[in-house]
């Protein structure tokens, strides 16, 4: 009992410290400013949270390109460490090149899943109608991947669907990721 109330913290603490990774990543991929005096409802928490993990990287690998390649890696560093933690003090024993496999999937799950989170939150903003900055970068967020889906969905009553397709094709590549997953983890 004592290791799985410990788990779930390792658990729970490297979500948080990933999904602020990956919501640095996809701010910096979509040019949206973050920085701590930009006036993003992000910032304030996001360059704490993640700087200390992903400036020492900056030292390694140049910063610069569309791609924040530092965010990615220290997402997918923090995953390998919570596997290899929960693996050391745990029954179960894997492999150092199933362990890689599993960190790579876990951030694909990840990432997948915090795009469900961010479109269900987008979703409760456009019910609600209050024009904030927070609804503004939300909209930021998710256009770029909603634009094209309105273009082939149909409104019914006026009623947009794109976003419930996004769920559903983000929920089929959740699926698809799990089996891919587990075949390579076979064949292994």
């Amino acid at each position: 009992m004592f290791f799985d109330l410990i788990a779930l913290c390792i658990e729970v603490c490297t979500t948080v410290l990933v999904a602020a990774c990956l919501l640095r990543f996809y701010l910096h991929f979509l040019k949206i400013n973050f920085a701590p005096t930009s006036g993003n409802p992000f910032s304030q928490f996001l360059h704490p949270l993640t700087d200390w993990f992903i400036r020492p990287l900056g030292k390694i690998i140049p910063f610069g390109a569309r791609i924040d390649i530092n965010s990615l890696l220290a997402s997918y560093l923090l995953i390998l460490a919570k596997i290899s933690f929960l693996q050391a003090f745990s029954r179960w024993s894997y492999p150092d090149s199933q362990i890689l496999i599993i960190a790579l999937f876990d951030l694909f799950d990840l990432a997948l899943s915090g795009l469900i989170g961010l479109l269900l939150v987008y979703v409760f903003f456009s019910w609600t109608n209050t024009y904030s900055a927070t609804q503004e970068l939300f909209h930021q967020m998710l256009e770029p991947l909603l634009k094209p889906l309105r273009k082939i969905s149909p409104k019914i009553s006026g009623v947009d669907f794109s976003a419930l397709i996004l769920m559903l094709l983000i929920q089929m590549s959740k699926v698809i990721l799990g089996h891919i997953q587990i075949a390579i983890l076979n064949s292994l």
